[in-house]
């Protein structure tokens, strides 16, 4: 639906003159509200328009009067029901619900839940507002809601546990919630009737479900059973786009994060579940491919055993090639035995002959030991001698060095000791000399300083009282002036109403005037013709339809403006059915759906704005028969509504009759016959839906439903209207709003000269509050300064002379200490200098011996590892020549054994055959034997028959034919799956770009009324949406935290009816949508939510706002206004 089509339907809406505010209602005698049923025999009834209608962006109403389409009626669900309910008495039904959709909430009751001891509400069919401060109860019912239809108490943020919602000094509470089950779709309607009730009892241990049916009477007990009904229904209330609770919304507009964004997305639109959907086909395809593998390896087996049986038959077949290629072996295996050996004993000849020149080596090292042994014992002993004499001496010399170190630290601690002390002395000396020089001082001003101190307490204390009192009359001073401060500002509100008010009056005025004058210019145009009232793109339309549907065809051109084919002979009553038929005086009747296509484009071809609603129905060529179903005038004065219309077109009558029920509407000019034929039962004639009384401008609605509206009876435009008269009209209308324009003009010059006025007192009081603020600040810091100044303290002289003599003596003393200190500290020192020296001396003579000690011990070392190695070498070379030997007539011994061996395997081989050259190896001819002889063996003791192979390897094959065929029908399978999981996943995909696409055009769609600007980024690899607006104040590098409360509260907005555009839901509840608005931004995002539930009249709206608003209540919006609740 284009947005223009959107706006046109808003504008086709009638705006009835009536209204009523529904309060809440606390006794249990309103807890339902019935009206009379249709006259079920009536041939003729307007048909409820599908949801899933391939055309849903037109308001299309189809009267079911031929006999196809009472067939087709009679086919959905509720019609079945009537049918059933006629069928059997035991479904009593009187009561038909005036909503038009399963799913959506009638009515709610709360007992003892939360701040509610017992509230109902009656919800509208479309738009309705729940008003209340806040504390009254408003998000109460939205949780209410959602737990009532099978939602946790943790997904409303509310509680952790259903039990904790309980009212405060109650054991129990009931959530009452009553669904429609009328429309398209109802859910079991023989059981349950055309409403559902679901009630949920909670108690401190437990909570229990209950469905009841239309007559209160329940049904299930299972929560199963209303998960069902949701699901049936769509309903999905822990869906945040569907039901918006406080924490969500407040939430949402404090931080519109990317991630968030993308998730609600995602889950409004569902594609979350398809999502999820597609990672367990993923999951299932990884698991089905691991058993496709193990069929795979199934397969296998079957050929490897079909292998078996081959070499089996081959086996079989040829028995004496085995024996011969055994024979073969054999001989190769014995002749490589040959050459084997053969290698052996060549190998072994050359090893013999490298032991033999190594052996004369060895001989030759071992007989030069013993001289050079000698040699080395001599050198050792000389090196033991000295370093014995080099070791006497240096423990002497150590114990000298000792001696002297131990002097040099004593000397050490005693001067520590002796300077800490002069430390001490000093410190006592120069705090003795401060305390004399202080007292000496005092001593020479304290006179004068007395003096001083006195004076400067008198002087402060006159100064301290002056500024005390200045400071109380100042606080005087403003006080008074921020009471008159306050006095202005709060008649500031009530002057800007009143400027704003005035303001909007007369900008309608002109706006109203202006549209007068082009209606008036367009009769004077077309003076001539009779349908310029309607307007000049009606005659273009009327000229067009005529030569599109000339000739044989002219029966069949759509009949419209339906006003131009309706008159009125009693002119008395020409107000009143014009205001009453007000809705459809502009529209157009054709009979199919190609003339409906056909007359939308000539529509939108000559509308740029306002186009008028088609309406499809049926042509026929006569005016219903209502004689049935028509209410009879009997009371006098009394006419039906139908006998004042005079229509000659069969087509429009008809029409008439299907939607507005002309044949049940009496007209009367007495109050009092109104009166008695509506508030007794008993008087009610039969089939009366309501009674109009025009000189009143009232309407009656007949008992059960017994109440009084006022209408509005404005002035005919359409209906026999002159155009000279209209021009008239128009032109005292023209006047009157001027008149009004001119008054209002010096009201709005003078509320806003007061306004001005104001505002001018209340920055010249700020400014004066601001200068003795100021004096205030400082006289109150010159009086702390003054308090906390702190006089100086004069001892008594006595006391003074007293330290002054002390100081003196301990000054001398401390002179003396320190004097001593000093003598002793001179001796430490010689001392300490001549220890030095002797540390010095003994220190160089023990480093001399360390040198010599060193030097011999070296040489010690190198003699006895030269030793060492001579013993060790000749020992080595003894034992591997006693090895050597050994070896050589071992390998002597061996080699004579090689060469007996290989005399006899060649004879050996020689029997059993000749010489056969290979290239393989012992194992690998040892493996062939050995093979060979197996099977050889295994064909032997098995006994086995050539035919009973053959037929095992015929079945193990047809085996293997069919296990192939299975298994690649199977992959053919998997791979057709594979092939659909991947066409789902590209559906997937496309129908995530295109719900995103949706989303953003609604989205932009919605800023584009205010001037904004602004982009939805989404980010499908990392999950994120992100959401950019530019108001038109902004710049272009403004982002949604820049956004002030107002603009991030229309953001949202915006926001949530691109995803309603995405998404169908019987209802949608939003709390809180205005809590960081202003006056100027709610009112205009409340005008938008209107405007939303009004192009889809098919959805119920509920809108929670602490403010107060100013919505006026009408037909199709219902204003529940909540009080405190009491305690």
């Amino acid at each position: 639906m284009t947005l223009g089509e959107k706006e046109q339907k808003s504008a086709d809406i009638p705006k009835m003159g009536r209204g009523r505010i529904r309060k809440k209602q606390m006794s249990s005698d309103s807890d339902s509200e019935s009206s009379s049923l249709p006259p079920k025999n009536k041939k003729s009834k307007q048909s409820i328009p599908s949801d899933e209608d391939d055309d849903d962006d037109e308001m299309v109403v189809e009267a079911s009067t031929s006999a196809a389409s009472r067939k087709r009626a009679n086919k959905n669900s509720t019609s079945n029901f009537y049918r059933k309910t006629c069928e059997n008495p035991s479904i009593e039904l009187t009561v038909q619900s005036p909503f038009s959709r399963c799913g959506k909430i009638i009515s709610i009751r709360l007992r003892n839940f939360m701040c509610h001891s017992n509230l109902y509400i009656e919800f509208g069919p479309n738009i309705n507002f729940l008003v209340g401060s806040n504390g009254s109860g408003k998000s109460a019912v939205i949780t209410a809601l959602a737990l009532g239809l099978a939602g946790s108490a943790r997904a409303t943020s509310r509680a952790s546990s259903i039990q904790k919602l309980i009212k405060n000094g109650e054991t129990n509470a009931t959530i009452e919630l009553t669904l429609c089950n009328t429309g398209l779709r109802p859910f079991k309607p023989e059981i349950f009737g055309p409403q559902i009730t679901v009630v949920r009892h909670i108690r401190q241990s437990s909570s229990t479900y209950e469905m009841k049916d239309a007559h209160k009477r329940s049904v299930y007990k299972k929560l199963e059973e209303i998960r069902r009904m949701c699901l049936f229904f769509g309903i999905s209330v822990e869906n945040p786009i569907f039901v918006l609770n406080q924490e969500a919304s407040r939430e949402f507009l404090k931080d519109l994060e990317p991630a968030s964004n993308y998730k609600l997305l995602m889950k409004a639109t569902q594609l979350d579940r398809c999502a999820i959907s597609l990672t367990q086909c993923h999951e299932q395809r990884e698991r089905y491919s691991y058993d496709l593998d193990m069929l795979k390896m199934k397969k296998e087996r079957l050929e490897h055993l079909c292998n078996e049986e081959e070499d089996k038959l081959r086996i079989l077949k040829n028995k004496e090639t085995i024996k011969v290629q055994l024979k073969e072996a054999n001989t190769m295996l014995a002749w490589l035995k040959v050459n084997r050996i053969q290698a052996d004993l060549t190998k072994m000849e050359h090893t013999l002959q490298i032991i033999e020149k190594k052996n004369a080596d060895l001989s030759q090292k071992t007989t030069q030991k013993n001289l050079t042994q000698d040699t080395f014992s001599q050198q050792l002993q000389k090196c033991e001698e000295t370093k014995q004499q080099i070791q006497e001496k240096y423990q002497a010399q150590d114990a000298k060095l000792r001696a002297a170190k131990r002097i040099v630290q004593d000397c050490l601690y005693q001067f520590s000791s002796i300077r800490a002390g002069i430390k001490n002395v000093e410190k006592r000396l120069k705090e003795e000399q401060t305390t004399f020089d202080g007292c000496q001082k005092h001593m020479k001003n304290y006179h004068a300083d007395y003096s001083e101190v006195k004076r400067l307490r008198e002087l402060n204390n006159a100064t301290l009282a002056t500024l005390k009192e200045k400071v109380e009359e100042s606080n005087n001073l403003i006080s008074r002036l921020r009471n008159e401060q306050n006095d202005i500002k709060n008649r500031i509100p009530a002057t800007k109403e009143r400027v704003e008010f005035v303001k909007n009056e007369i900008s309608k005025l002109q706006n109203t005037e202006q549209n007068l004058q082009w209606e008036m210019d367009s009769l004077l145009r077309n003076k001539s013709n009779k349908m310029s009232v309607y307007g000049e793109n009606a005659m273009k339309v009327a000229i067009a339809l005529k030569a599109q549907y000339s000739g044989s065809n002219a029966h069949h051109m759509p009949r419209g403006p339906i006003g131009m084919y309706i008159t009125v002979p009693n002119s008395k009553y020409r107000d009143l059915i014009e205001n009453q038929l007000a809705h459809c005086l502009r529209s157009y009747i054709v009979s199919t759906d190609k003339d409906r296509i056909s007359l939308r484009a000539l529509l939108q071809k000559c509308y740029s704005s306002g186009m008028p609603t088609i309406v499809t129905s049926a042509f026929t060529s006569r005016v219903y028969d209502v004689s049935k179903y028509r209410v009879q005038a009997r009371a006098p004065n009394t006419m039906v509504l139908m006998d004042l219309i005079r229509c000659d077109d069969p087509v429009v009558m008809n029409y008439l009759i299907d939607t507005m029920r002309i044949e049940t509407v009496l007209v009367t000019d007495s109050k009092e016959t109104a009166e008695l034929l509506t508030s007794n039962t008993e008087n009610v004639p039969h089939n009366l839906s309501r009674v109009l009384v025009p000189n009143l401008k009232l309407e009656y609605c007949p008992s059960p439903n017994y109440a009084v509206y006022s209408i509005h009876v404005a002035a005919a435009r359409y209906i026999q209207v002159n155009v000279d008269d209209r021009i008239q009209q128009l032109k005292a209308e023209q006047s009157s709003l001027q008149e009004r324009g001119a008054i209002m003009q010096p009201q709005y010059i003078e509320a806003k000269r007061m306004l001005d006025i104001d505002l001018q007192e209340i920055n010249k009081k700020k400014e004066l509050i601001n200068a003795h603020h100021s004096e205030n600040t400082r006289a109150m810091q010159k009086i702390m300064d003054i308090e906390n100044f702190e006089y100086r303290e004069l001892p008594a002289l006595d006391v003074l002379e007293t330290h002054l003599n002390s100081s003196r003596e301990k000054m001398e003393k401390c002179k003396q200490e320190r004097e001593q200190f000093e003598e002793q500290l001179r001796d430490i020192n010689e001392r300490k200098t001549k220890a030095e020296e002797d540390v010095t001396i003994e220190q160089s003579a023990l480093d001399t011996l360390n040198k010599k000690a060193s030097s011999v011990e070296t040489e010690a070392q190198e003699l006895q590892n030269k030793m060492r190695d001579l013993d060790r070498n000749y020992e080595e070379n003894q034992r591997r020549y006693n090895q050597t030997n050994e070896l050589m007539q071992s390998m002597l011994k061996s080699k004579r054994e090689l060469q007996s061996d290989l005399e006899k395997a060649r004879k050996d081989a020689q029997k059993v055959g000749d010489y056969i050259e290979t290239n393989k190896t012992e194992e690998r001819i040892l493996d062939k034997i050995s093979n060979y002889k197996a099977k050889m063996k295994h064909f032997e003791s098995m006994n086995i028959v050539s035919e009973e192979v053959e037929r095992k390897l015929a079945s193990l094959r047809d085996n293997l034919k069919a296990h192939s065929d299975n298994l690649g029908h199977i992959l053919n399978i998997v791979e057709k799956l594979r092939i659909a999981y991947h066409t789902r996943a590209q559906r997937f995909q496309r129908s995530r770009f295109h719900f995103f696409t949706m989303v953003q055009f609604q989205f932009k769609q919605a800023l584009v009324c205010r001037q904004f600007e602004g982009d939805l980024e989404p980010n499908h690899r990392e999950k994120t949406l992100d959401i950019s607006v530019y108001p038109p104040s902004g710049n272009k590098t403004s982002n949604t935290r820049s956004l002030s409360g107002g603009e991030r509260s229309f953001t949202t907005v915006s926001l949530l009816k691109g995803l309603w555009s995405t998404s169908d839901h019987p209802f949608y509840f939003l709390d809180e949508y205005d809590v960081f608005t202003d006056e100027v931004n709610r009112t205009f995002i409340t005008k938008l939510l209107i405007q939303e539930g009004l192009d889809y009249q098919n959805r119920q709206y509920c809108f929670l706002t602490p403010q107060d608003t100013k919505v006026d209540a009408n037909h199709l919006i219902t204003v529940h206004k909540l009080e405190a609740p009491e305690h």
